[in-house]
């Protein structure tokens, strides 16, 4: 099966030349049955996110995982759309009924809950916390790991196991050095190394070219991590055996030890305090309630109620 990013690049060369210079968030990062769904879109989607929502993919694929999960909803939402499923007067009732629940629930936060959590108390409260916002120096990984004594997707023995791993290592080795150690060199050995992943490694990694994503030290097999911390960006370590099988390391990039930005912080700060004081916000709501039904001309005929 073709890899996502293997798609998307097919996509993006049989554009047009025009599409392929539009502005970026006009460019296309996927079709679904001749649907685009431009950056700018994906961008709007996952920005919909609630924080801790957007926190979970941000952990576990990003937004190429949010959108490999979009692109499934889709799939069936073309299908439903297709069959007129949409025009079930159930179907359209439950439409009308989401969208005035979406209406209420937004003006409750965004203006309503704004007048009472205002953006100084967030401000005060990132500063009074700042070190609930440090982030550890992280690496961001790749592996290959190789299963033995008759686990993982192709069963083999401990001694198969790693003469398997030696191969890849000798394969990935003999393929380094004809790479220089500048940046192109590098982004040469991580190729090889993500298309060696996706061909030999037998995890759930194994399909992004073994890509753990960014990890902090802590969260790893002590000899795994042992050796990833100590390799240079770029370099593929030698076989590693941990209780889980043989691995080889390659470290992508090195972010240092910082701060979480205010701006990235602050809508999660806003959701725990607005959680916090939703008491005051429900008398809010019900004060406004009551001084627009003062306000407004209102009828109510209890006899046709059934």
């Amino acid at each position: 099966m073709k890899s996502f990013v293997s798609t998307t690049l097919f996509l993006v060369l049989a554009l047009p030349l025009a599409a392929q210079t539009a502005t970026p968030g006009s460019r296309p990062v996927a079709s679904v049955n001749g649907e685009i769904i431009t950056a700018a879109k994906l961008d709007s989607l996952w920005n919909t996110l609630s924080p801790a929502r957007r926190e979970q993919y941000e952990k576990n694929g990003g937004k190429s995982a949010f959108l490999d999960n979009y692109l499934r909803k889709r799939l069936l939402v073309q299908e439903a759309l297709k069959g007129g499923f949409d025009k079930r007067p159930d179907v359209q009732a439950d439409i009308d009924a989401a969208k005035e629940s979406v209406l209420f629930d937004r003006y409750v936060r965004d203006v309503v809950a704004a007048q009472i959590v205002s953006d100084a108390e967030v401000r005060k409260f990132y500063e009074d916390n700042k070190a609930d916002y440090a982030i550890p120096e992280e690496l961001k990984i790749r592996h290959i790991v190789i299963l033995p004594n008759g686990a993982g997707p192709r069963p083999k023995s401990k001694e198969q196991a790693l003469d398997l791993i030696k191969q890849v290592a000798m394969e990935l080795n003999a393929a380094a050095v004809h790479t220089s150690n500048d940046a192109a060199g590098v982004r040469a050995r991580i190729a090889a190394f993500d298309a060696a992943a996706k061909r030999y490694s037998e995890d759930e990694a194994a399909p992004k070219g073994g890509d753990l994503g960014y990890v902090g030290k802590g969260l790893l097999d002590p000899t795994f991590e042992s050796t990833a911390w100590e390799l240079p960006i770029g370099k593929i370590s030698s076989v590693v055996e941990t209780k889980f099988g043989y691995h080889l390391i390659l470290v992508e990039d090195k972010k240092p030890a910082g701060t979480q930005p205010y701006e990235v912080a602050a809508p999660k700060i806003r959701e725990g305090i607005t959680a916090a004081r939703s008491a005051e916000i429900v008398e809010a709501v019900a004060k406004l309630t009551n001084e627009l039904r003062g306000a407004s001309k209102i009828s109510v005929y209890p006899e046709n109620i059934k």
